[in-house]
C-alpha cells in the first residue's frame, strides 16, 4: 500500500485590479475577481495509464485548492458573519469555486508516469453574498454541498494513497544528466550492507536525489535514489541494493526487496 504523496505545491492569490493596456485575455477576464491557483506534482506507478494518472493528480491538486480557499474566504468578513461551522464553512467554499484547469504536463519515465497540474478556483465577487443566503437558510442545499465536499475530500485521500511519495518533484526538478552514478557513488556502494543505518548511508554516499515510501503489512519502507542506484530500507535500516524498482500488485508498491533478483546487488 502507498504511503501518502508528497508534492512540490505552489499557491498563488491574483487580487481584483483594473485591466491595463496589454494584458493577457485571461486577466482582463477575471479582473473583478478572486482567483486561486495552485500547482502540484505527482508520480505513479507503471500500473496507471496517463488517463488514470491525470484523473488521480487532478483531484489530489483540487483538494489543495479547496485548502487554500477555505483559508482565504474564511477570512472573508461576510463569511465570519454568517457563523458557519467549519465543515459548513468548508462546503460552503467547495460549492463557491468554479475550478479549471490552467496547465497540466506529463512525463512518461521507466518506473512509471509524472504529473504537473496548475488548477484555478474562481470566485466572481458579485455572487457571493446571494450564495451565502441560500446557503445560510435552505438546509437541503447545505445538506448537498456538504455531501459533495466529503465526495471531494474522500477522492483526494485516494489519490494521495495511489501516488509515490517526492516522486513527481523529483522528476520535474531533477537536472539533466542526474540520472548517471558518479565514480565516488560506485566505490561506496561496495560498502554498503543489509543492516546499516539511514545515517550510515548518508555518510557514505550523501543525501538521495529522491525518496519513496511504501508500508507493507507491519513494515515500513524507504527506498532512496542515488544516481541508478536504489538503496532500500525496512524499518529504518538498509533491507537491501538494487539497480530499480520493480511494481508489484501484490504490495502495490514498487519499494521493497523483492523481484527480479537481477537488480538485486545485496540483500538480507
Amino acid at each position: 500500500m502507498h504511503t501518502r504523496i508528497v508534492c512540490c505545491w505552489a499557491l498563488v492569490l491574483m487580487l481584483a485590479v483594473p485591466a491595463l493596456g496589454q494584458e493577457d485575455g485571461v486577466r482582463r477576464q477575471v479582473s473583478d475577481a478572486q482567483i486561486l491557483s495552485v500547482t502540484g506534482t505527482c508520480f505513479y506507478g507503471p500500473h496507471l495509464d496517463e488517463a488514470q494518472a491525470k484523473w488521480l493528480c487532478r483531484n489530489q491538486v483540487r483538494g489543495k485548492l479547496l485548502e487554500a480557499a477555505v483559508q482565504h474566504f474564511s477570512a472573508n468578513p461576510t463569511v465570519q458573519a454568517a457563523k458557519l461551522s467549519p465543515r459548513e464553512t468548508r462546503a460552503f467554499v467547495d460549492s463557491l469555486l468554479v475550478v479549471a484547469m490552467l496547465d497540466e504536463e506529463v512525463r512518461k519515465v521507466a518506473d512509471g508516469l509524472a504529473v504537473r497540474l496548475t488548477l484555478r478556483g474562481e470566485e466572481n465577487p458579485g455572487k457571493l453574498v446571494d450564495k451565502l443566503a441560500a446557503f445560510t437558510t435552505d438546509p437541503t442545499l447545505r445538506a448537498q454541498a456538504q455531501e459533495a465536499t466529503a465526495a471531494h475530500d474522500r477522492q483526494a485521500r485516494e489519490a494521495r494513497m495511489a501516488g509515490i511519495p517526492f516522486g513527481g518533484a523529483q522528476e520535474f526538478d531533477r537536472p539533466a544528466g542526474a540520472e548517471a552514478m558518479s565514480v565516488e557513488t560506485a566505490l561506496a556502494t561496495r560498502r554498503l550492507v543489509p543492516g546499516m543505518s539511514m545515517a550510515s548511508v548518508k555518510g557514505l554516499l550523501g543525501n538521495p536525489g529522491a525518496y519513496r515510501q511504501a508500508l507493507i503489512g507491519a513494515d515500513t519502507y524507504v527506498c532512496a535514489a542515488y544516481g541508478k542506484l536504489w538503496v532500500v530500507y525496512r524499518d529504518g535500516v538498509v533491507s537491501c541494493v538494487r539497480t530499480r524498482l520493480e511494481y508489484r500488485e501484490r504490495y502495490r508498491t514498487d519499494c521493497h526487496c523483492a523481484g527480479n533478483y537481477t537488480t538485486i546487488l545485496n540483500a538480507d
